[in-house]
């Protein structure tokens, strides 16, 4: 068969992995990945080595970033060399030659010196560094932000904004700009993270007004659509139906599409809701559009292997679903559907349908129902949680390893998994590696879903708290600002929270919340969820 033959070396090699930390003789020789990652940083934390050993495992990283490189970093500490300017400050800089006069002065380096040091250095650097030059001398203008916008010094103006308190930004940029400015401030690089910042945290009124100036047939995708969330909160409902125009017509993914075109419906378009409900993308504002247009429900495919175990493959061990799936990258489709095939079982099946969805380009909607043991017992809601946000975090695959070293399954990091494990369940001899057994995972997963509700009685908010954790999700529903009763509320709020990953996590949480209560046989309407998310009585502890 395709995948044996393909894998028939792999498995003797990994059998006999356990749920340990591995030392330098079984790490050596494993394939560079993610997972290789995790284990040299559980070596390098939990085990034992020699620094020669740790040095030949720096080789072989598979991501250079993150826990494994401050793990090695406190082994083979990175060697800095001291540059020709590194003695040179804010208090000497008029000592230094031009070339470190050049390089040192930034216009956050240059904001910290007084008008006459930078009058100074402009004369300096004046034939050598004529655009440094002028930058310092526009510093020492009335209003820099007004000066580098009348010149086009576009990327002046941005560094000029990253860099000023919040003081200078009211004096610098808390004025009218020209609608010429604000159009290439949006082509400018480290716009978006700015337009980003500026409209989660709602504030900066006076110069958010200025963005309403841009002109939305040059904006597209991200930009677009929260300058469309910008033009929301500053009430000019004109402009924020242009730019949602705009992001809906220049996204490219479905649920992207759809929910810019969401807050068209909201802005008085009530003939998108019919488009909406034709979405083949199952996600929040498609099946509301889908509830109230009473439209066909999404096709959902709920494999039901009646075999336990189809394979001798051991997809719980992270090595070996490593090898299976980077073996599948350029797989055509059929062969795709092939070795899904060797993984319809029960206990295989979340394998089965990683393969199926590659081979129809994740188009279709699959939802698997596990069977397992720690799920025995449980209501349907309870269930619907836990299949909701398993499927959200890793598919239901059991031994995948996030860049974060968020594990298996529910995906718990480290720290968490050990506090619950070792502390709260009191298991004997508990290892973070059992993570990867799904009848552990979803124990875990039960038993900190018991955790969060007594604090959160929301699908949404339980998401928000799963991802981003309890303390975050507490502040988010103490701020005066969220989850109130309002105009576009509760979807502005749900566009608002701070972080992209717990943002989106939170929505594709709840979509598949909707659907696992229709398949387990608990209904529930989208409208009501949406609906009581302003209701603090009936979504949290937190709120009064």
């Amino acid at each position: 068969m395709l995948l044996l033959r393909l894998f028939s070396l792999i498995i003797i090699s990994v059998l006999g992995l356990g749920a340990k930390v591995l030392d330098y003789e079984e790490l050596k020789d494993k394939p560079k990945s993610l997972v290789k990652d995790y284990y040299i940083n559980r070596l390098i934390n939990e085990g034992k080595y020699t620094k020669s050993q740790i040095q030949e495992l720096s080789k072989d990283i598979f991501r250079n970033g993150g826990a494994v490189k401050k793990s090695i970093d406190t082994i083979l500490p990175p060697k800095y060399t001291l540059g020709a300017c590194s003695k040179v400050g804010i208090k000497n800089i008029l000592d230094a030659n031009t070339t470190c006069q050049n390089m040192l002065t930034s216009i956050a380096f240059s904001l910290k010196l007084d008008n006459q040091t930078r009058q100074k250095l402009a004369i300096n650097l004046a034939n050598e560094f004529k655009y440094k030059s002028q930058i310092l001398l526009n510093l020492n203008s009335k209003n820099p932000a007004l000066t580098f916008a009348k010149q086009g010094d576009i990327d002046s103006f941005v560094s000029l904004f990253k860099a000023s308190s919040q003081k200078q930004k009211d004096e610098f940029f808390g004025i009218e700009f020209d609608k010429k400015t604000m159009d290439m401030f949006y082509n400018a690089k480290g716009f978006t993270q700015i337009l980003i910042n500026l409209v989660l945290k709602r504030d900066f009124d006076k110069f958010r007004q200025n963005l309403l100036k841009i002109t939305p047939e040059i904006t597209e995708q991200k930009e677009a659509f929260f300058l469309g969330l910008n033009a929301i909160t500053l009430d000019n409902t004109k402009k924020a139906k242009a730019f949602f125009k705009r992001a809906a017509d220049t996204y490219k993914l479905t649920r992207q599409k759809d929910n810019a075109n969401f807050w068209l419906y909201l802005l008085g378009d009530k003939s998108i809701l019919n488009e909406l409900a034709r979405s083949n993308d199952i996600n929040i504002y498609s099946l509301y559009a889908k509830e109230l247009t009473h439209s066909k429900p999404f096709n959902i495919y709920v494999p039901r292997p009646k075999i336990k175990k189809s394979t001798k493959y051991d997809i719980t061990n992270p090595f070996v679903w490593q090898q299976i799936a980077d073996s599948a990258k350029d797989k055509s489709q059929k062969e795709l559907e092939k070795i899904a095939t060797q993984f319809y079982s029960k206990d295989t099946v979340s394998a089965y349908v990683y393969f199926m969805q590659k081979a129809s380009n994740w188009e279709k909607n699959y939802f698997i129902i596990p069977e397992n043991e720690s799920l025995n017992g449980l209501s349907s809601i309870r269930k619907s949680m836990i299949f909701s946000l398993a499927r959200q975090e890793s598919l239901f695959l059991p031994s995948v390893i996030s860049t974060s070293y968020a594990l298996g399954t529910m995906q718990f990091m480290p720290f968490l998994a050990n506090a619950i494990g070792k502390k709260e369940l009191k298991i004997p001899n508990f290892d973070q590696d059992a993570m990867f057994n799904p009848t552990v995972a979803y124990r875990f997963a039960n038993h900190h879903l018991d955790y969060l509700e007594k604090y959160l009685k929301h699908p949404l908010f339980i998401a928000y708290a799963y991802n981003g954790g309890i303390g975050f999700t507490k502040r988010l529903l103490l701020r005066d600002d969220m989850f109130k009763n309002g105009k576009f509320e509760p979807f502005l709020s749900m566009e608002l929270i701070p972080y992209s990953e717990t943002r989106l996590y939170g929505k594709k949480v709840l979509a598949n919340y909707v659907v696992y209560r229709a398949l387990t046989g608990s209904n529930i309407k989208i409208s009501r969820l949406f609906e009581i998310l302003t209701q603090p009585a009936l979504t949290d502890n937190f709120r009064k």
